[in-house]
């Protein structure tokens, strides 16, 4: 069973790692809205944490790569899916009087991107009910948001002051 770790920063045993970047974790270099070099239902899961909002809304190209990453998913395959919430983060901006200046500004980049390179710029915010409305429009089912997917240690799993900022669901591909 094949399992694909798009945006990996890690090897990890049993996964294969696509990304934009080559580096030796790396086994497929390449944008992760066009997975063409991959058959159709070649994985069984499909992993991407905080990739997502690097996908604009606009002309459905968020839409379509949800459809692209379904496409490469076995029928009975499970999508795990993190998107920086931006329930919580605007939620954590609005706290004047508990977070300093400086830790809005971080709240901020999370909400937007850190744009450290031209591809560290977020074009989507989402929160659960969009995640859900894009999931639904792409084919998928059976979404349930979880606290932890207990996979990766990444961006999942980060909190900010004690409050993770991420919101975690796993899909099935709909037939």
């Amino acid at each position: 069973m094949r399992r694909l770790h798009i945006g990996g920063r890690i090897r990890t045993n049993g996964w294969e790692v696509l990304d934009a970047s080559s580096r030796p974790e790396v086994d497929h270099v390449g944008d992760a809205s066009d997975l063409s070099k991959f058959a159709s239902e070649s994985f069984h899961a499909l992993y991407a944490s905080h990739v997502l909002e690097h996908f604009d809304y606009a002309e459905e190209r968020l839409l379509d790569v949800l459809k692209e990453w379904r496409r490469v998913l076995h029928p009975d395959g499970t999508l795990y899916v993190s998107i920086p919430d931006l329930d919580i983060l605007a939620e954590m901006f609005l706290l004047r009087e508990s977070l300093s200046l400086e830790d809005r500004w971080l709240v901020m980049r999370m909400m937007f991107g850190g744009h450290t390179d031209e591809s560290d710029y977020h074009l989507t915010g989402l929160n659960e009910e969009f995640l859900r409305m894009y999931l639904d429009a792409a084919g998928f089912t059976d979404v349930r948001r979880v606290d932890d997917f207990g996979l990766f240690d990444d961006t999942s799993t980060y909190t900010f002051k004690g409050v993770p900022i991420s919101c975690n669901v796993t899909a099935r591909r709909r037939a």
